[in-house]
Protein backbone atom coordinates (compact mmCIF):
# COMPACT_ATOMS: atom_id res chain seq x y z
CA UNK A 1 0.00 0.00 0.00
CA UNK A 2 1.23 3.48 -0.81
CA UNK A 3 2.16 5.72 2.08
CA UNK A 4 0.14 8.87 2.88
CA UNK A 5 1.23 12.18 1.49
CA UNK A 6 4.35 13.53 3.16
CA UNK A 7 4.31 17.32 3.14
CA UNK A 8 7.76 18.95 3.28
CA UNK A 9 8.25 21.33 6.16
CA UNK A 10 11.02 23.82 6.71
CA UNK A 11 13.86 22.23 8.63
CA UNK A 12 12.98 18.71 7.48
CA UNK A 13 14.32 18.95 3.93
CA UNK A 14 16.41 22.10 4.09
CA UNK A 15 15.39 25.36 5.76
CA UNK A 16 14.50 28.01 3.15
CA UNK A 17 16.76 31.04 2.97
CA UNK A 18 15.25 34.13 4.56
CA UNK A 19 15.94 37.86 4.58
CA UNK A 20 13.83 40.85 5.59
CA UNK A 21 12.51 43.88 3.73
CA UNK A 22 12.04 47.46 4.92
CA UNK A 23 8.74 46.67 6.65
CA UNK A 24 10.21 43.77 8.62
CA UNK A 25 8.44 41.11 6.56
CA UNK A 26 10.47 37.97 6.05
CA UNK A 27 11.23 37.13 2.41
CA UNK A 28 11.89 33.63 1.15
CA UNK A 29 14.79 33.56 -1.35
CA UNK A 30 14.02 37.02 -2.81
CA UNK A 31 16.68 36.63 -5.53
CA UNK A 32 14.35 34.35 -7.49
CA UNK A 33 11.24 36.44 -8.30
CA UNK A 34 8.24 34.41 -9.40
CA UNK A 35 9.87 31.03 -8.82
CA UNK A 36 8.77 28.24 -6.52
CA UNK A 37 11.14 28.29 -3.60
CA UNK A 38 11.01 24.80 -2.12
CA UNK A 39 9.84 23.54 1.28
CA UNK A 40 7.14 25.59 2.97
CA UNK A 41 7.98 27.20 6.32
CA UNK A 42 6.78 25.91 9.67
CA UNK A 43 4.72 29.09 10.12
CA UNK A 44 3.75 32.06 7.95
CA UNK A 45 4.29 34.50 10.79
CA UNK A 46 7.57 34.45 12.74
CA UNK A 47 8.01 36.71 15.75
CA UNK A 48 5.16 38.89 14.50
CA UNK A 49 6.57 39.27 10.95
CA UNK A 50 5.07 37.71 7.83
CA UNK A 51 7.01 35.15 5.79
CA UNK A 52 6.37 36.15 2.17
CA UNK A 53 6.98 33.80 -0.73
CA UNK A 54 5.77 30.71 -2.57
CA UNK A 55 6.58 27.09 -1.95
CA UNK A 56 5.80 23.53 -2.90
CA UNK A 57 3.85 21.69 -0.21
CA UNK A 58 1.93 23.32 2.64
CA UNK A 59 3.05 25.43 5.60
CA UNK A 60 2.92 24.06 9.10
CA UNK A 61 0.68 26.93 10.26
CA UNK A 62 -1.05 29.65 8.25
CA UNK A 63 -0.98 31.89 11.32
CA UNK A 64 -1.67 35.30 9.77
CA UNK A 65 -3.53 36.19 12.96
CA UNK A 66 -0.16 36.49 14.79
CA UNK A 67 1.19 39.37 12.70
CA UNK A 68 2.09 42.57 14.57
CA UNK A 69 0.44 45.87 13.59
CA UNK A 70 -1.43 44.79 10.44
CA UNK A 71 -3.04 48.25 10.27
CA UNK A 72 -0.14 50.32 11.65
CA UNK A 73 -1.47 49.94 15.20
CA UNK A 74 -1.15 47.16 17.81
CA UNK A 75 -4.71 45.83 17.43
CA UNK A 76 -6.05 43.25 19.88
CA UNK A 77 -6.44 39.73 18.54
CA UNK A 78 -10.23 39.84 18.28
CA UNK A 79 -10.08 42.92 16.01
CA UNK A 80 -7.43 41.30 13.82
CA UNK A 81 -9.69 38.27 13.51
CA UNK A 82 -12.56 40.38 12.16
CA UNK A 83 -10.45 41.54 9.19
CA UNK A 84 -9.29 38.10 8.01
CA UNK A 85 -11.47 36.59 5.30
CA UNK A 86 -11.18 32.80 5.13
CA UNK A 87 -12.54 30.05 2.94
CA UNK A 88 -12.10 26.52 1.72
CA UNK A 89 -13.23 25.85 -1.83
CA UNK A 90 -13.23 22.74 -3.98
CA UNK A 91 -13.57 22.49 -7.75
CA UNK A 92 -14.06 18.93 -8.99
CA UNK A 93 -15.23 17.24 -12.14
CA UNK A 94 -14.94 14.74 -14.93
CA UNK A 95 -15.89 15.03 -18.62
CA UNK A 96 -19.62 15.02 -17.73
CA UNK A 97 -19.90 17.01 -14.48
CA UNK A 98 -18.41 20.09 -12.80
CA UNK A 99 -18.76 20.84 -9.08
CA UNK A 100 -17.90 23.94 -7.08
CA UNK A 101 -18.29 23.92 -3.29
CA UNK A 102 -17.22 26.62 -0.83
CA UNK A 103 -17.38 27.38 2.88
CA UNK A 104 -16.75 31.12 3.34
CA UNK A 105 -16.21 33.17 6.50
CA UNK A 106 -16.05 36.97 6.26
CA UNK A 107 -16.70 37.28 10.04
CA UNK A 108 -19.71 39.56 9.54
CA UNK A 109 -21.21 37.13 7.07
CA UNK A 110 -20.71 33.42 6.34
CA UNK A 111 -21.81 31.29 3.40
CA UNK A 112 -22.08 27.63 2.45
CA UNK A 113 -22.58 26.97 -1.24
CA UNK A 114 -22.44 24.02 -3.61
CA UNK A 115 -23.19 24.05 -7.34
CA UNK A 116 -23.31 20.99 -9.58
CA UNK A 117 -23.33 21.45 -13.34
CA UNK A 118 -24.40 18.44 -15.39
CA UNK A 119 -22.48 19.23 -18.56
CA UNK A 120 -24.00 16.35 -20.51
CA UNK A 121 -27.62 16.97 -19.49
CA UNK A 122 -27.33 20.79 -19.28
CA UNK A 123 -28.94 20.96 -15.85
CA UNK A 124 -27.87 22.46 -12.55
CA UNK A 125 -28.35 21.49 -8.91
CA UNK A 126 -27.11 22.89 -5.62
CA UNK A 127 -27.86 25.32 -2.81
CA UNK A 128 -26.54 28.51 -1.25
CA UNK A 129 -27.10 29.49 2.36
CA UNK A 130 -25.85 32.60 4.16
CA UNK A 131 -25.53 33.16 7.89
CA UNK A 132 -25.09 36.36 9.91
CA UNK A 133 -21.79 36.57 11.73
CA UNK A 134 -19.16 33.88 11.99
CA UNK A 135 -20.29 30.32 11.30
CA UNK A 136 -17.07 28.47 10.40
CA UNK A 137 -13.76 28.19 12.27
CA UNK A 138 -10.89 27.31 9.97
CA UNK A 139 -7.77 25.86 11.61
CA UNK A 140 -4.28 27.28 11.07
CA UNK A 141 -3.07 23.87 9.86
CA UNK A 142 -4.42 21.71 7.04
CA UNK A 143 -3.07 18.51 8.58
CA UNK A 144 -6.45 17.39 9.92
CA UNK A 145 -9.69 19.33 9.76
CA UNK A 146 -13.41 18.99 9.17
CA UNK A 147 -15.59 22.01 8.47
CA UNK A 148 -19.19 22.17 7.37
CA UNK A 149 -22.87 22.67 8.06
CA UNK A 150 -25.91 20.49 8.54
CA UNK A 151 -29.17 22.43 8.63
CA UNK A 152 -32.48 20.73 8.04
CA UNK A 153 -32.46 19.21 4.58
CA UNK A 154 -29.01 20.57 3.60
CA UNK A 155 -25.49 19.40 4.30
CA UNK A 156 -22.01 20.42 3.13
CA UNK A 157 -18.67 19.38 4.62
CA UNK A 158 -14.99 19.36 3.63
CA UNK A 159 -12.70 17.10 5.67
CA UNK A 160 -8.92 16.77 5.27
CA UNK A 161 -6.74 14.05 6.82
CA UNK A 162 -3.11 14.24 5.75
CA UNK A 163 -2.17 11.19 7.83
CA UNK A 164 -4.51 8.95 5.85
CA UNK A 165 -3.79 10.82 2.60
CA UNK A 166 -7.39 11.69 1.81
CA UNK A 167 -9.91 14.51 1.60
CA UNK A 168 -13.68 14.11 1.51
CA UNK A 169 -16.38 16.35 0.08
CA UNK A 170 -19.94 15.56 1.12
CA UNK A 171 -23.04 17.50 0.19
CA UNK A 172 -26.75 16.84 -0.01
CA UNK A 173 -30.00 18.68 -0.48
CA UNK A 174 -33.47 17.22 -0.13
CA UNK A 175 -35.78 20.21 -0.68
CA UNK A 176 -39.28 20.11 0.68
CA UNK A 177 -40.67 21.80 -2.41
CA UNK A 178 -39.97 21.72 -6.14
CA UNK A 179 -38.42 22.98 -8.38
CA UNK A 180 -35.02 22.64 -6.64
CA UNK A 181 -33.34 19.34 -7.49
CA UNK A 182 -32.47 16.87 -4.76
CA UNK A 183 -28.92 15.55 -4.78
CA UNK A 184 -26.43 13.53 -2.78
CA UNK A 185 -22.69 13.98 -3.36
CA UNK A 186 -19.90 11.88 -1.82
CA UNK A 187 -16.37 12.31 -3.21
CA UNK A 188 -12.98 11.16 -1.89
CA UNK A 189 -9.78 12.87 -3.07
CA UNK A 190 -6.37 11.16 -3.12
CA UNK A 191 -3.82 13.23 -1.19
CA UNK A 192 -1.03 10.66 -1.27
CA UNK A 193 2.41 11.80 -2.37
CA UNK A 194 2.39 9.97 -5.69
CA UNK A 195 -1.08 11.25 -6.60
CA UNK A 196 -1.35 14.93 -5.63
CA UNK A 197 0.63 18.15 -6.08
CA UNK A 198 0.43 21.19 -3.81
CA UNK A 199 1.81 24.70 -3.70
CA UNK A 200 1.33 27.47 -1.16
CA UNK A 201 1.85 31.22 -1.16
CA UNK A 202 1.94 34.13 1.28
CA UNK A 203 1.71 37.35 -0.74
CA UNK A 204 1.70 41.03 0.34
CA UNK A 205 -1.51 43.06 0.31
CA UNK A 206 -0.14 46.08 2.18
CA UNK A 207 1.98 47.01 5.16
CA UNK A 208 2.07 43.92 7.43
CA UNK A 209 -0.92 42.43 5.60
CA UNK A 210 -0.94 39.40 3.32
CA UNK A 211 -3.03 36.67 1.78
CA UNK A 212 -2.26 32.96 2.12
CA UNK A 213 -3.39 30.13 -0.13
CA UNK A 214 -2.63 26.44 -0.50
CA UNK A 215 -3.87 24.81 -3.69
CA UNK A 216 -3.77 21.05 -4.27
CA UNK A 217 -4.51 19.19 -7.51
CA UNK A 218 -5.56 15.58 -6.95
CA UNK A 219 -7.62 12.75 -8.44
CA UNK A 220 -11.01 11.99 -6.98
CA UNK A 221 -13.58 9.23 -7.00
CA UNK A 222 -17.06 8.66 -5.64
CA UNK A 223 -20.62 9.21 -6.68
CA UNK A 224 -23.33 11.78 -7.19
CA UNK A 225 -27.07 11.29 -7.36
CA UNK A 226 -29.39 13.97 -8.77
CA UNK A 227 -33.15 13.42 -8.60
CA UNK A 228 -32.59 9.68 -8.32
CA UNK A 229 -30.12 9.44 -11.21
CA UNK A 230 -26.77 8.13 -10.00
CA UNK A 231 -23.38 8.50 -11.66
CA UNK A 232 -19.88 7.46 -10.65
CA UNK A 233 -16.67 9.47 -10.62
CA UNK A 234 -13.65 7.39 -11.62
CA UNK A 235 -10.18 8.49 -10.51
CA UNK A 236 -8.62 7.98 -13.93
CA UNK A 237 -10.92 10.69 -15.36
CA UNK A 238 -11.91 12.88 -12.39
CA UNK A 239 -9.89 15.68 -10.78
CA UNK A 240 -10.28 18.15 -7.96
CA UNK A 241 -8.54 21.27 -6.65
CA UNK A 242 -8.66 22.40 -3.01
CA UNK A 243 -8.11 26.06 -2.16
CA UNK A 244 -7.41 26.75 1.53
CA UNK A 245 -7.39 30.53 1.83
CA UNK A 246 -6.92 33.34 4.37
CA UNK A 247 -6.24 37.01 3.85
CA UNK A 248 -6.19 40.52 5.33
CA UNK A 249 -8.08 41.74 2.28
CA UNK A 250 -9.14 45.40 2.14
CA UNK A 251 -12.72 46.47 2.79
CA UNK A 252 -13.22 46.63 -0.98
CA UNK A 253 -11.94 43.27 -2.21
CA UNK A 254 -11.54 42.69 -5.92
CA UNK A 255 -9.91 40.03 -8.05
CA UNK A 256 -10.18 38.30 -11.40
CA UNK A 257 -9.50 34.57 -11.48
CA UNK A 258 -9.75 31.53 -13.72
CA UNK A 259 -8.96 27.89 -13.04
CA UNK A 260 -9.27 24.73 -15.08
CA UNK A 261 -8.24 21.09 -15.07
CA UNK A 262 -8.51 17.92 -17.10
CA UNK A 263 -6.95 14.55 -17.84
CA UNK A 264 -5.10 13.95 -21.10
CA UNK A 265 -5.69 10.73 -23.11
CA UNK A 266 -2.36 9.46 -21.72
CA UNK A 267 -3.73 9.81 -18.18
CA UNK A 268 -1.56 12.80 -17.30
CA UNK A 269 -3.32 15.32 -15.07
CA UNK A 270 -3.29 19.00 -16.06
CA UNK A 271 -4.48 22.02 -14.09
CA UNK A 272 -3.89 25.74 -13.80
CA UNK A 273 -4.60 28.68 -11.50
CA UNK A 274 -4.46 32.28 -12.79
CA UNK A 275 -5.26 35.37 -10.71
CA UNK A 276 -5.07 39.12 -11.11
CA UNK A 277 -5.70 40.44 -7.61
CA UNK A 278 -4.73 43.11 -5.08
CA UNK A 279 -1.33 41.62 -4.30
CA UNK A 280 1.55 44.12 -4.44
CA UNK A 281 4.34 43.58 -7.01
CA UNK A 282 2.78 40.71 -8.95
CA UNK A 283 5.88 40.13 -11.04
CA UNK A 284 7.54 38.98 -7.86
CA UNK A 285 4.54 37.70 -5.92
CA UNK A 286 1.72 35.78 -7.58
CA UNK A 287 -0.10 32.45 -7.44
CA UNK A 288 -0.16 31.76 -11.17
CA UNK A 289 0.69 28.10 -11.60
CA UNK A 290 0.47 25.26 -14.11
CA UNK A 291 0.27 21.64 -13.02
CA UNK A 292 1.64 19.09 -15.51
CA UNK A 293 1.46 15.66 -13.95
CA UNK A 294 3.19 15.97 -10.58
CA UNK A 295 5.23 19.03 -11.61
CA UNK A 296 4.22 22.61 -10.78
CA UNK A 297 5.37 25.47 -13.02
CA UNK A 298 5.30 29.19 -12.26
CA UNK A 299 3.54 31.51 -14.72
CA UNK A 300 3.88 35.30 -15.15
CA UNK A 301 1.31 37.95 -14.13
CA UNK A 302 -1.82 37.92 -16.30
CA UNK A 303 -4.71 40.16 -17.26
CA UNK A 304 -8.31 39.08 -17.83
CA UNK A 305 -10.43 41.17 -20.18
CA UNK A 306 -14.07 40.78 -21.14
CA UNK A 307 -14.52 42.90 -24.27
CA UNK A 308 -18.17 41.90 -24.76
CA UNK A 309 -19.29 41.36 -21.16
CA UNK A 310 -19.25 38.53 -18.67
CA UNK A 311 -21.47 36.17 -20.69
CA UNK A 312 -19.21 36.41 -23.77
CA UNK A 313 -15.69 34.95 -24.06
CA UNK A 314 -13.03 36.14 -21.62
CA UNK A 315 -9.45 36.76 -22.78
CA UNK A 316 -6.60 35.70 -20.45
CA UNK A 317 -3.05 36.64 -21.44
CA UNK A 318 0.37 37.48 -20.10
CA UNK A 319 3.15 39.53 -21.72
CA UNK A 320 5.65 36.67 -22.10
CA UNK A 321 3.79 34.28 -24.39
CA UNK A 322 3.16 31.63 -21.72
CA UNK A 323 -0.58 32.24 -21.21
CA UNK A 324 -2.93 32.66 -24.18
CA UNK A 325 -6.44 31.51 -23.26
CA UNK A 326 -10.06 32.11 -24.12
CA UNK A 327 -12.65 31.18 -21.49
CA UNK A 328 -16.13 30.39 -22.82
CA UNK A 329 -18.79 30.73 -20.08
CA UNK A 330 -21.48 28.04 -20.34
CA UNK A 331 -23.61 28.53 -17.24
CA UNK A 332 -23.87 31.53 -14.87
CA UNK A 333 -22.99 31.33 -11.20
CA UNK A 334 -23.67 34.79 -9.78
CA UNK A 335 -24.24 36.23 -6.30
CA UNK A 336 -25.56 39.74 -5.59
CA UNK A 337 -26.25 41.07 -2.08
CA UNK A 338 -27.03 44.55 -0.78
CA UNK A 339 -26.56 44.66 2.99
CA UNK A 340 -26.10 48.34 3.78
CA UNK A 341 -22.40 48.73 4.54
CA UNK A 342 -21.71 45.34 2.95
CA UNK A 343 -22.16 44.53 -0.74
CA UNK A 344 -21.44 41.40 -2.77
CA UNK A 345 -21.12 41.48 -6.56
CA UNK A 346 -19.83 38.10 -7.66
CA UNK A 347 -19.82 36.70 -11.18
CA UNK A 348 -18.40 33.17 -11.41
CA UNK A 349 -19.51 31.20 -14.49
CA UNK A 350 -18.47 27.66 -15.34
CA UNK A 351 -17.13 26.93 -18.79
CA UNK A 352 -14.54 25.56 -21.18
CA UNK A 353 -11.21 26.88 -22.41
CA UNK A 354 -9.35 27.14 -25.67
CA UNK A 355 -5.84 28.31 -26.42
CA UNK A 356 -2.62 27.23 -24.79
CA UNK A 357 -0.38 27.39 -21.74
CA UNK A 358 3.38 27.04 -21.88
CA UNK A 359 5.45 25.68 -19.01
CA UNK A 360 8.74 27.14 -17.81
CA UNK A 361 10.47 24.24 -19.60
CA UNK A 362 8.79 25.19 -22.90
CA UNK A 363 6.13 22.48 -23.11
CA UNK A 364 2.91 23.69 -24.74
CA UNK A 365 -0.39 22.52 -23.23
CA UNK A 366 -3.59 22.48 -25.30
CA UNK A 367 -6.30 24.05 -23.13
CA UNK A 368 -9.22 22.63 -25.12
CA UNK A 369 -9.28 19.54 -22.87
CA UNK A 370 -9.63 21.65 -19.73
CA UNK A 371 -12.80 22.76 -17.97
CA UNK A 372 -13.31 25.04 -15.00
CA UNK A 373 -14.59 28.44 -13.94
CA UNK A 374 -13.83 32.13 -13.79
CA UNK A 375 -14.53 34.84 -11.24
CA UNK A 376 -14.98 38.59 -11.21
CA UNK A 377 -15.29 39.12 -7.47
CA UNK A 378 -16.15 42.43 -5.80
CA UNK A 379 -16.92 42.60 -2.08
CA UNK A 380 -17.38 45.42 0.40
CA UNK A 381 -17.11 43.66 3.75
Amino acid sequence: MSSPRYWPKAGESGEPRFSTNSTGAVLSDPQRPGALRGPAPEALCRNGALVLGSWEGIPGKANLIDVHRPYHYPLPRFLRTTRIKEWQAVQAGDPDTFIFAVLYDAKYLSMASVDIWDRAGKRKAGFRQTFPGRRFFFPASLEKSEIGIKTGHRELSISVDMDSGSMKLRASNNPRKAPAASFDLDLTFDLREESSSAFSVCLPLGLNRAMYSTKILMPCGGSIEIDGERRTFKEEKALGILDDHKGYYPYHLHYDWVTGSGVEPSGRRIGFNLTDNQVKDQRRYNENRLWIGSAIHSLPPIRITRPYGHAAPWVIQDTEGMVDLIFHPEVPHDITMRLGLADVDYIGPFGRFEGSLRSSSGEKIDASRLYGMGEDKNLRL
